[in-house]
């Protein structure tokens, strides 16, 4: 089990103002992949490349059951983790659910700055008492994704956006696939890429139907699916109804990046469903910018947070509502102009590198975070000649294991 981590020995020296900031993390998860790792991960690398002191304590690791002896368990290894860390700058709550053991965790450590990361839909499935602890603690303050979730928590606080970023390495290996010169296929492919066993929330089935409407005017399209599997029954049973429909499941981050940059044209049609069983949204989709990265056009789900993952208009396009029939409209209109299509693909290439320069992305993560400005003798590493990290894509495992409004408390991301 590794579930208490750090970047430095778990004595407490004084602080001082000149001394890197001092962090406790705590974690939904270790090793069960997916969005909301995938984001922490990222944000944990660049703390400790900025050189800040941390601790990290994970809730759940792979085969582990999520069980009210699993939440009791959690607190204690937290608390005992904290009184042996000392003073903290920071108690970071990368989970909503895990507000009460935050709150308790500033206090012992005396952290006067308590950030609690938000995604998507744990806003809006977050219990009334945590709620309550957010909005009367002084020390904790909401932080979230994309100013579509921002909004949606206005009624709790002013939360500071803090995009998800691309580690190094993965925007590296990205921009180098976008830089690649391919000729154009004889067929145009349209790509997809989330958590298969989400393909509905996804909305792989209006994608579905969008695709086989838009090769009437078009003519063969051929359409892939990616993303961290096993695919369910139902989506291999839909896929092989439709020609020319191809379904990857797990593929490595190195074919990823390849299935990102010979696409002409990638699409994210999440479901918005905030209320009721079966909640789904987007408060990001960082698979739009590591398409964008990799030079492919992109088109964004109508409604969501996606919108600050692309420049629509410029890098892509959005539908004008959640329909198969919007959706096929701009299909049709993108792919019926392929040599188009490639310059907006150039065009996204070059805003997504400029969006995620490593460098901003650090001050970003400290100033939000810490409250402080990174050390300036720990600049961001390039990433080059870096191995591409595991679950840089929505292939990582499992990315909402628990879902929202299941006992376990831990909400989709």
């Amino acid at each position: 089990m590794n579930s208490l981590t750090r970047s430095a020995s778990l004595a407490s020296p004084s602080l001082v103002a000149d001394q890197p900031p001092r962090v406790l993390l705590l974690s939904p998860s270790r090793g069960l992949g997916g969005g909301i790792e995938r984001y922490l991960t990222t944000v944990e690398e660049t703390l400790r490349a900025g050189g800040a002191d941390i601790v990290r304590v994970d809730m759940l690791e792979p085969e582990a059951e999520l069980s009210l002896a699993t939440r009791a368990r959690f607190l204690l290894r937290v608390l005992d983790a904290a009184r042996r860390f000392g003073r903290a700058d920071s108690v970071i709550a990368a989970h909503a659910n895990l507000i009460p053991v935050a709150a308790a965790a500033t206090r012992v450590t005396h952290a006067p700055l308590g950030p609690v990361l938000f995604y998507g839909t744990d806003i809006w499935g977050m219990r009334w008492t945590d709620r309550a602890i957010l909005r009367t603690d002084p020390r904790l303050r909401p932080v979230t994704i994309s100013s579509y979730s921002a909004g949606a928590l206005s009624r709790v606080g002013l939360a500071p956006i803090l995009a998800p970023g691309i580690s190094p390495a993965w925007r590296t290996a990205l921009l180098a696939e976008a830089r690649r010169r391919r000729p154009l296929s004889p067929v145009p492919t349209v790509l997809s890429v989330f958590r298969l066993d989400d393909w509905v929330g996804k909305g792989a089935a209006v994608l579905l139907e969008a695709v086989e409407s838009a090769r009437a005017a078009v003519g063969p399209i051929r359409l892939v699916l990616a993303g961290r599997g096993p695919a369910p029954g139902a989506l291999h049973e839909l896929v092989s109804a439709h020609p020319d429909t191809e379904l990857h499941e797990s593929p490595t981050d190195e074919a990823l990046a390849r299935f990102y940059a010979t696409a002409d044209l990638f699409v994210l049609c999440t479901r918005t469903r905030s209320r009721g069983p079966g909640q789904s949204g987007e408060g990001y989709g960082i698979v739009l910018l590591e398409a964008q990265l990799a030079g492919c056009a992109v088109v964004g789900p109508a409604s969501g947070g996606s919108h600050d993952a692309y420049q629509d208009g410029v890098t892509g396009q959005t539908p004008t509502d959640e329909s198969a029939g919007a959706l096929e409209i701009v299909l049709r209109a993108m792919l019926t102009d392929r040599a188009r299509l490639t310059r907006i693909g150039r065009r996204a290439a070059d805003w997504a590198e400029a969006a995620t320069r490593p460098e901003d992305y650090t001050r970003a993560v400290f100033s939000t975070l810490t409250g402080r400005l990174p050390p300036a003798e720990h600049a961001p590493d390039t990433g080059t000649g870096q191995k591409i990290p595991e679950q840089s894509s929505e292939t990582g495992p499992g990315r909402d294991r628990v879902r929202p409004g299941a006992p376990t408390g831990l909400g989709a991301s």
